[in-house]
């Protein structure tokens, strides 16, 4: 049973006789004590004290216990006045033994087969926070000569691995492995392409063209890298004037002698490899391909989280194709824990420690100019580098033009935050928005939308909140010519009304609108049209209406259609400035109709002229329930990415599939419609984009559209859920704490320096080696050393984001040969982990196995600090040289005739410690 007297009151320091005096009493003879022995004894000097298990028990029941526990703040005993007194040491381990027999109390409770559920889910409750709590004790608790650590002993700190700035230098960039041999035909390739490539540094560039069809047919990788070679190097080096460099022989000097395509082996497969010096910039494209579609969509398979998969549809004008590139996914790191908990205790061998996925939710894709794509979504897990708190985190992730991930970011938010819209700018940039809710950047925010830019390399340029009173949520983004950038969504102003706000290119805010009735009002999307005015698509108590408003002043209505009862939510304007509108409805919407309607809810498509003097109306229906997702306008036709769970031209291959239809943009007749699925599988929403140029061949040569060479942002924003003013501390062998804030510019690199300034050499090696694609920040001590790591303050700590633990690390001191084989304390750990759980019956009775574990490493600690006779048999343990430290032949044999003379004497054993 526990005892719960508040604070450290049981814990006090025991006096006692001399050593003559117990061996009076206890009339037992005393073993002598060898020359080893004294010396190691003579460092036991902490006072005796009453072990916290041989105090009073409780008297209280169990489930009273218990109760009592659920109820504590805190399972974490505060220091009283009576134990100012009480060594450090000695405190640690009191304290910890007491928080893990209250935890044992509610493991026990927990793995009872009568105990119900819903207590259950109390008891782990309070479990959770429990071992949360005594985690943070342990980081910082009093340590002398005993350290006590709750997970496992560690001499060595190593945070997330990230991109390091010499990655950006990569003198090879090796493409995706697309043929089993060097000399095969490459599939996909007609021996009539032309590829065009750019090549620049500071100060330089060049562009070259190459027209495949005079090279040997069919195309392989070495006829396709020749062909590229032959015309880089033919690009003459110029002087000021701009002539031709030429060289001893009179051949023109070529500018780029160190980039050149070669075909390279990469895991079983051949591809096309890129080296250069490192640093010329590389980029290549397809003249004259044709057009494709970039397709985000989630797919929900039973009892698995949601994740997003990238698709391509190519030949879009004959027969669409549909190419799967690749998955956005995010790693539930709580769960993957608690998994390797149960592989590591499972008997059977069934069960497996494998990584846990967390939902990541699309909920927008935009295209740029260069063919890479940026999808935002939401995500309570770990995505790339950028590691979660457990909340919802809004994320941007970047894709090459064949789906392979080039950077993924999250906000980093130290309250939640989800995504919404994202688009791009006229100069290249990429803009996000969403919602935040709680800490951000040093405010709290009840709810408001939230407007971001970055770079194409992922640099965070601004992030603005959007703050009025109540809470606002952000659904759409469009940014006009002149970098104005528009969100819109709603406020719960009034009952819910549409909310719209200006802001400039800054991220500056400049103006807000509202706009509502006796209703519920959403701005379920935006746009900017031909004539570079704002459109916003609104829901008005369920009724759909495109509003056309003054970009330079959001309270001047241009004008206003309504298109009935709708579930509008998608808008696209084409070159000519029509508008297309999608959405669902269950009824007939204003305006001519292209055809008839299903008998449920259909999704739809509305064709709107630049003036919005009027619609028409097509509907994608089957006899089952269907909706549009998004719009756009590609090679003077519409395309529609939407949802059925019935059938569009093909079979139904999933509970709900996704669909991309192609809609004639004069008629409003619907061409090709595609459907896809997955067995068994709901497909979420289909968002997608319209990519001029996009169906490259480039993915036959294992390479993508656009530049080739690295450029993605190495700041530790960028890299990671840090944020700039993200902080922690270090305490250096017990000196003052020394805080670390993290800067809008610091990279890997700059952090190295700074802690290694900080700690100092003869502290610690503080080094950045490589871990995986990428570094990591690696600190490893030197004997005789500690550090104790510190998170920032709440809503700012760094050290979470950095992969980091709020701990102690040490490194025991060197010791001389001559010194006693047995020494007072020591390191222990805990062997915990907060993946512990009490969910179900099995995982509760784990968890008591490791809390009763946990409580036998506490008492090993708390014994370290006195001496025992198992002590003093090892300070006589034989050391290499089979001599006895401190004890020489003839001492042993002294020991023993005074051992015989005193048991003669007593008549018994005893404890004497005089020789």
């Amino acid at each position: 049973m526990s005892n719960f007297s508040n604070g450290l009151i049981g814990l006090s320091v025991l006096t006692g006789s001399d050593a003559f005096t117990a061996f009076a009493a206890s009339n037992a003879a005393t073993p002598i004590e060898t020359k080893a022995q004294r010396k190691a004894k003579a460092a036991f000097t902490t006072p005796v004290t009453t072990p916290p298990w041989k105090q009073k028990a409780s008297t209280l029941s169990d489930s009273s216990q218990v109760s009592l526990i659920k109820s504590m703040k805190t399972i974490i005993d505060k220091a009283s006045s009576s134990s100012a007194t009480v060594p450090g040491d000695v405190q640690t381990t009191f304290v910890a033994y007491k928080a893990l027999d209250r935890l044992r109390l509610l493991a026990e409770s927990a793995a009872k087969d009568t105990t119900a559920s819903s207590e259950r889910t109390n008891l782990e409750k309070a479990f959770a926070k429990g071992l949360a709590d005594l985690k943070t004790y342990l980081g910082s608790a009093p340590s002398d000569k005993m350290d006590l650590s709750f997970g496992s002993l560690a001499r060595q700190a190593q945070t997330v691995g990230v991109k390091a700035a010499s990655s950006l230098s990569t003198a090879t960039i090796v493409g995706t492995g697309v043929n089993d041999t060097r000399t095969a035909p490459l599939a996909g390739m007609t021996g009539k392409e032309i590829l065009r490539i750019d090549l620049s540094q500071p100060g330089v560039s060049d562009s070259v063209t190459v027209d495949l069809s005079g090279t040997p047919q069919p195309p392989t990788l070495d006829s396709v890298a020749d062909a590229i070679n032959a015309k880089i190097a033919a690009v003459p080096k110029r002087d000021a004037s701009g002539n031709a460099v030429l060289d001893d022989t009179g051949n023109p000097v070529p500018r780029w002698p160190s980039v050149k395509f070669v075909p390279a082996k990469t895991g079983e497969k051949w591809t096309l490899s890129l080296e250069r010096a490192g640093f010329e910039t590389v980029s290549i494209d397809q003249v004259g391909a044709s057009d494709a579609l970039m397709v985000a969509s989630g797919v929900t398979e039973p009892d698995t989280p949601t994740n997003t998969r990238i698709s391509r549809f190519d030949d879009l004008t004959t027969d669409p194709t549909r190419k799967t590139l690749g998955t956005i996914s995010a790693v539930d790191r709580a769960a993957t824990a608690r998994q390797e908990v149960v592989a590591s205790t499972d008997t059977t061998g069934k069960a497996k420690a494998t990584t846990i996925s967390a939902a990541a939710i699309a909920q927008a894709i935009a295209t740029d100019a260069n063919g890479f794509s940026y999808v935002v979504g939401t995500t309570a897990g770990d995505i790339g580098g950028n590691l979660s708190h457990g909340a919802d985190d809004l994320f941007l992730t970047k894709v090459d033009s064949e789906g392979s991930v080039v950077w993924q970011r999250n906000l980093g938010a130290a309250g939640s935050a989800q995504g919404a819209a994202v688009t791009i700018a006229p100069d290249g940039g990429i803009v996000v928005a969403g919602t935040v809710t709680g800490g951000f950047d040093g405010a709290n925010s009840d709810g408001d939308m939230m407007v971001a830019r970055y770079d194409a390399s992922g640099g965070e340029t601004f992030s603005t909140l959007v703050r009025s009173l109540g809470a606002q949520s952000a659904t759409a983004v469009a940014v006009g010519a002149d970098g104005s950038i528009y969100v819109g969504g709603q406020t719960e102003a009034n009952g819910g009304d549409a909310y719209l706000a200006r802001l400039d290119a800054t991220g500056t805010l400049k103006e807000t609108r509202t706009i509502g009735g006796a209703g519920v009002d959403t701005v379920k999307a935006l746009a900017i049209s031909g004539d570079g005015q704002v459109l916003a698509l609104t829901s008005e108590s369920g009724q759909a209406t495109l509003h056309k408003l003054d970009a330079g002043s959001l309270a001047t209505d241009i004008a206003t259609l309504g298109l009935g009862r709708a579930d509008a939510r998608a808008i696209a304007v084409a070159a000519d400035g029509t508008i297309a509108v999608g959405g669902a409805t269950d009824a007939a919407l204003s305006g001519t109709q292209a055809n008839a309607g299903g008998a449920g809810r259909d999704g739809f498509v509305a064709r709107i002229d630049a003036g919005l003097s009027g619609a028409a109306i097509t509907y994608v229906a089957t006899a089952g329930e269907d909706q549009v997702d998004s719009v756009a306008f590609l090679g003077g036709e519409i395309y529609a990415g939407g949802r059925t769970n019935g059938t569009l031209g093909t079979a139904k291959t999933g509970t709900t599939d996704g669909f991309v239809a192609r809609i004639d943009a004069s008629t409003g007749a619907i061409g090709t419609t595609s459907q896809f699925g997955v067995i068994g599988a709901k497909t979420e929403s289909v968002r997608l984009s319209a990519i001029a140029g996009g169906d490259s061949v480039l993915g036959a040569i294992g390479l993508h559209r656009g530049t080739l060479t690295p450029s993605d942002s190495v700041t530790l924003e960028a890299q990671t859920s840090l944020r700039a003013g993200d902080e922690f501390s270090v305490r250096i062998n017990g000196g003052a704490l020394r805080k670390i804030v993290i800067g809008d510019d610091d990279t890997l690199s700059t952090l190295a320096d700074r802690v290694r300034q900080l700690v100092g050499t003869k502290v610690a090696s503080v080094t950045t080696p490589l871990k995986g694609v990428g570094r990591n920040l690696r600190i490893d001590l030197k004997p005789g050393n500690e550090i104790e790591f510190v998170a920032g303050s709440a809503g700012k700590d760094a050290l979470a984001k950095l992969g980091l633990d709020a701990r102690r690390i040490s490194s025991p001191a060197s010791v001389p040969d001559d010194a006693p084989k047995v020494r007072p304390g020591g390191a222990f750990a805990l062997g915990l982990n907060e993946a512990l759980r009490l969910d179900t019956k099995t995982e509760a009775a784990n968890a008591l196995s490791r809390i009763t574990q946990a409580i036998s490493f506490a008492q090993s600690a708390y014994r370290s600090l006195y001496w025992d006779d198992t002590k003093a048999l090892l300070a006589d343990t034989g050391v290499s040289n089979g001599r006895k430290p401190g004890s020489t032949a003839i001492e042993q044999a002294q020991l023993g005739n005074y051992q015989a003379a005193l048991t003669r004497l007593s008549g018994g054993s005893s404890s004497y410690t005089g020789f």
